[in-house]
């Protein structure tokens, strides 16, 4: 049976990750401080014991919250970099065959785009410490498979979400779970703030191609942007929201906040091509299926 380590398994992706991992006969060896404060990616020796045996590492383990990382940068900086060093120097020095690693990225390394779709080859200039921790395990991930011969495959992720498994403060479970209670939908901004958000169950199978393709390819490196690729503002998002719940909440506006980014979405192009990446969640249907999942916490 194909064994892999899985950072970062008991948050929003790794869990629903672990899932279909487990469904299709893969041994996941799950690792997450939600399930035990020693299972931290910086714990180097906790990490160097689970790894012995494994196949490959997904390393979703990280700090994962614009804001949370804004506020708490050190926290940050030695859990996204700290981790992800951990985990490179524990695969390169590992006797035996290297294990592959997939690193989950995000859309923050981008910064504010200049032009769209944003694709691989994008300009990568982030503009808050979330994004920042992770162009550096980026480039750690290539400094690592250049010197060290590891191979590696980066995965962006874009704006993703779901019902109630999601971070329920997160924007579209937040004015969801508002607009069922008739609350007011508050937008940090003007509300023309544009971006792809890309439905759980499309990030799982990306995930799943990169499995697939990393286990098969010769490639040492390749990045992937994991996103549907159709932006939406945020005011047409509140909109959309508020009308499908049949809510009497109104759209408000709070001042933008500086280290936000205000528009983005890629182009999945490459990632459709190399990995058989197929979103087929539109937001329309996203919005439908998180509504009725959310309708159970009212």
């Amino acid at each position: 049976m194909t064994k892999i380590l899985v950072t970062g398994s008991a948050g929003f992706i790794g869990s629903a990750l672990r899932e279909y991992l487990e469904a299709k006969d893969i041994k996941v060896v799950s690792y997450d401080i939600k399930d035990a404060p020693d299972y931290d990616v910086r714990n180097i020796n906790n990490l160097r014991n689970l790894i012995k045996d494994v196949e490959g590492i997904i390393h979703l383990a990280a700090v994962s919250r614009v804001i949370t990382a804004q506020q708490q940068p050190h926290e940050c900086i030695s859990t996204n970099i700290g981790g992800t060093s951990n985990l490179l120097e524990l695969a390169r020095t590992r006797n035996g065959t290297l294990p592959w690693i997939i690193f989950g990225s995000s859309r923050e390394v981008f910064g504010e785009p200049e032009i769209f779709p944003v694709t691989e080859k994008s300009p990568r200039i982030p503009i808050n410490i979330y994004g920042l921790s992770k162009i550096t395990g980026e480039h750690l991930c290539e400094t690592y498979t250049k010197y060290y011969n590891l191979k590696i495959r980066i995965l962006r992720f874009s704006n993703v979400y779901t019902g109630v498994n999601d971070h329920l403060d997160r924007v579209i479970p937040k004015f969801i779970l508002q607009a069922l209670k008739d609350e007011d939908l508050y937008i940090n901004g003007s509300g023309e703030e544009r971006f792809d958000f890309t439905y759980i169950s499309d990030v799982i199978k990306g995930i799943w191609g990169c499995f697939e393709e990393i286990r098969t390819s010769k490639s040492p490196l390749d990045d992937f942007n994991l996103s549907i690729g159709t932006p939406v503002s945020l005011k047409i998002l509140a909109e959309i929201i508020v009308e499908k719940t049949n809510s009497n909440s109104k759209i408000m506006f709070n001042p933008s906040r500086d280290y936000d980014v205000n528009h983005f979405y890629a182009s999945p192009k490459k990632a459709i091509e190399r990995l058989g990446f197929e979103p087929s969640v539109s937001i329309d249907k996203g919005i439908d299926l998180a509504i009725k999942d959310l309708k159970s916490l009212i």
